[in-house]
């Protein structure tokens, strides 16, 4: 299965947390990864912009540092 990972800074962990969203602390930063379901590609083909992708699953577009496809 492939995952959208967004790697974010530190700072976010806390709100990560609350979202109960998956994550990795790599120390450095964290990687959120959201599994690229059905639900996840409709999303993604609706929503162009990286930063109301962001917004959609709660985080600060500000305190990431990129978005990729693993």
């Amino acid at each position: 299965m492939q995952f959208i990972t967004i790697h974010c800074q530190p700072t976010l962990l806390e709100t990560i947390q609350q979202l109960g969203l998956d994550y990795e602390d790599t120390l450095s930063e964290i990687n959120v990864n959201i599994p690229f379901t059905k639900e996840n590609e409709d999303v993604n083909k609706s929503i162009k912009d990286d930063a109301d992708y962001c917004k959609h699953y709660g985080l600060d577009y500000n305190q990431v540092n990129c978005i990729e496809l693993i």
